[in-house]
């Protein structure tokens, strides 16, 4: 009798477990997916605007028949002194509960970046529902919520669309990589400064928002990733465009692949070399006190396309081209380097690779690191192989008639 009792006692625990596993389930009928969050300062006075970029399901349902003509997104902003407060208060206006397990994207608009960002994301480490691994952009010359608001053509999420702006060309040019949540956390606690991809908005942010934009071959308006915001003690201090930018990314050993336009030697036209390996190595040591930044770049590459004729099947061609290579990326180096110190920024985490390798030394300048980093030395080595010269040795040469 009790070994019964026993027994069914034990099937009624059981019961009550598996039925107590959905007591706080959601319905995804009642949910709002924040695809993207666009953070801005408030003009005069302290606190926040945040911005919320939600999918619309009424328009997502086209493709299953719907003949809706709403736009793919929804904005709800709100704003309040801290950012979860406005999380909070962005009840008031939207119909269903945020829902933060899709966030893609964080934007900050550049002059809160300016105040600074330390305080921005403390809520994404204690909060269980936002996402460490959220890209971060800052929106230039612009506010984050006018960046949010662009609907885009080849993608139906705008946010996803900037995503993968950056991450293709990332993947195969170099200016820019994929900056989250994470590593701007470890920025600001790091012994080195860091940097966030920049977004730049490109015509009428207003024409954007319509969805009439979206029924141009050739939209008027849209957004282009745009250089690297430069970090310091939290607070963006300057930005670095084009061969600064790359040069940043050739030091941080973030170059996927790239392409170097280079002289021909024997003609003033250029020479493409696609650049689909490359390697750094950094080691920083002090001499008397002063550091020095040893950086050791091999890069190697394909020619896709040449000017003029130019016989790569010649050997001393080919090594001219490679040695041209070499100075066009330390030279795209030197001005990163030269920036950074100017800034007295060091963005290029030496004094992390410092702090590793030689604590004892570390020690001795951490307090002062940022101005002695900029009366630092880089010595720079470059080495550069091409591998390919595509489908032919020799350009073809026009039949006179």
């Amino acid at each position: 009798m009790k070994s019964k009792l026993a027994l069914l006692l034990a099937v009624c625990l059981g019961c009550s477990m598996l039925l107590s596993g959905c007591w706080n389930s959601r319905e995804l009928n009642e949910l709002a997916i924040v695809s993207g969050i666009g953070i801005d300062s408030l003009d005069g006075k302290p606190g926040y605007r945040v911005t919320f970029q939600i999918i619309n399901p009424s328009s997502s349902s086209q493709t299953m028949g719907s003949t809706s003509n709403q736009p793919p997104i929804v904005i709800v902003s709100s704003t309040d002194r801290t950012i979860f407060g406005a999380l909070r208060k962005a009840s008031r206006r939207a119909t269903r509960q945020l829902f933060f397990a899709h966030t893609q994207l964080v934007i900050i608009g550049e002059s809160l970046a300016r105040k600074g960002v330390t305080s921005i994301f403390d809520i994404f480490e204690r909060s269980h529902e936002l996402r460490l691994n959220s890209a971060v952009l800052v929106s230039k010359d612009a506010d984050a919520a006018s960046v949010l608001k662009l609907l885009t053509t080849l993608e139906t999420m705008p946010s996803m669309g900037l995503l993968k702006k950056m991450q293709n060309t990332s993947r195969v040019w170099g200016e820019n990589r994929r900056v989250t949540v994470f590593e701007v956390i470890n920025g600001i606690t790091g012994a080195s400064d860091f940097t966030i991809n920049g977004v730049q908005i490109v015509g009428n942010a207003v024409e954007g928002e319509k969805k009439s934009s979206l029924e141009q071959s050739d939209p008027m308006v849209g957004s282009l990733m745009s250089g690297l915001g430069v970090f310091k003690e939290e607070k963006l201090i300057g930005w670095l465009n084009g061969p600064e930018s790359r040069g940043t990314q050739w030091v941080l050993d973030k170059i996927n692949e790239t392409n170097i336009n280079v002289d021909s030697p024997d003609t003033e036209e250029d020479i493409a070399v696609n650049i689909f390996y490359s390697k750094t190595g950094v080691k920083v040591e002090l001499k008397d006190g002063k550091p020095v930044f040893h950086v050791r770049i091999r890069e190697e590459g394909i020619i896709n396309e040449t000017g003029g004729f130019v016989d790569l099947s010649k050997e001393e061609e080919m090594e001219a081209l490679e040695q041209s290579v070499e100075e066009k990326t330390a030279a795209e180096v030197r001005l990163a380097f030269e920036a950074a110190q100017n800034m007295k920024s060091d963005i290029f985490n030496f004094g992390n690779e410092l702090k590793r390798i030689h604590p004892e030394q570390w020690e001795k300048v951490k307090q002062d690191w940022s101005s002695v980093f900029a009366e630092g030395e880089l010595d720079l080595q470059v080495e550069a192989f091409i591998r390919s010269t595509g489908m032919r040795l020799k350009p073809y040469i026009p039949t006179k008639k």
